[in-house]
């Protein structure tokens, strides 16, 4: 059954005139619990912060902070520094992904003064993978059964979108109606270059969808294209491959004939390229978007993705006007 989608493609007449009202003088100076004026909003991680630079980008007086500013592969180990503490205190509002991957700050979100919104309320969610033997706490048992990574499908990070916009707007910060406009024009894009890659992964063959990951955090990816992972692997310090699940990898490969295994772009590939010595398959790069990068947006890094897993599991070059 097709997911239900919150931004459908509109009639042509009914889109081009939500762009013509979006783009009139709709800005808006967002009430702010500070005597300066501004409003500081706080996201926990970098794709909640980019959302937040579409939602608030026709409002004055706002500030948004990121918490986890590094380059970072997996949260499940990341501790907070003072820096990232003085960023939640500092905040009027705070954004997470939710999902259980801010489970490592419980402490310091619920010791925090300002309100905190949960972008995946009332999203699907989909069981981890490759978790099954890391040593968590048991605050962190209870969500860490839940893939977090929910961005990595743009439908579901619309959804994050459209949650962020309705917590603001309840809380006072904003008006929904002001958002939507703003999403209208922005989830237009997003969705028009979903459905193409849709299409694309929708014309190869079943027995050519299969991944194996060196990172547990792509089954959204998958959903939202079809795809079924074979195997996901998450390899963290301390925590690297048996060599057990090196022999069942490689065993996939040959059954499958898998041209190609992804790795994560800040993670290990040692043992990914121990694979490739032994069956020749080649390797592909993904990001899970989770790190900061001012050189290009949410849909271009996402379709970088989408290259590499479309190319390498077809074992074809797209045309260079498709890329």
């Amino acid at each position: 059954m097709k997911k239900q989608r919150i931004f459908p493609f509109l009639p042509a007449a009914v889109l081009s005139l939500s762009l013509l009202l979006s783009g009139c003088d709709t800005r808006q100076t967002a009430p702010s619990a500070e005597d300066d004026g501004v409003l500081t909003i706080a996201a926990t991680t970098y794709p909640v912060y980019e959302l937040l630079e579409t939602l608030t980008s026709n409002m004055d007086h706002v500030e948004l902070t990121l918490v986890v500013d590094q380059q970072i592969s997996c949260l499940h180990d990341y501790t907070l520094t003072v820096d990232d503490m003085r960023t939640l205190e500092h905040a009027d509002v705070i954004l997470i992904n939710g999902a259980g991957l801010e489970a490592f700050m419980a402490d310091a979100l619920s010791a925090a003064d300002a309100p905190v919104i949960d972008c995946s309320k009332g999203i699907d969610l989909l069981p981890a993978t490759g978790h099954d033997d890391h040593d968590h706490s048991a605050a962190e048992d209870e969500e860490d059964h839940y893939d977090p990574h929910l961005w990595l499908d743009p439908e579901r990070y619309m959804q994050m979108m459209d949650n962020a916009a309705r917590g603001l707007s309840d809380l006072g910060y904003g008006n929904y109606d002001d958002y939507r406009a703003v999403m209208l024009r922005s989830c237009a894009h997003i969705d028009e270059r979903f459905l193409t890659w849709k299409d694309r992964f929708d014309t190869l063959p079943q027995e050519k969808k299969l991944l194996i990951t060196f990172h547990d955090g792509f089954s959204y990816l998958a959903d939202a294209y079809g795809l079924t992972i074979l195997r996901a692997i998450e390899e963290e310090a301390g925590n690297e491959a048996s060599a057990k699940d090196i022999k069942e990898i490689v065993e996939l490969i040959r059954e499958y004939d898998i041209p190609m295994i992804f790795v994560e772009e800040n993670g290990s590939d040692a043992t990914a390229k121990a694979i490739q010595r032994e069956t020749g398959v080649a390797i592909g790069t993904l990001s899970t978007l989770m790190s900061p990068d001012d050189s290009t947006d949410y849909v271009q890094r996402d379709e970088d993705n989408l290259k590499t897993i479309y190319e390498g599991l077809s074992r074809e070059d797209l045309p260079e006007d498709e890329k």
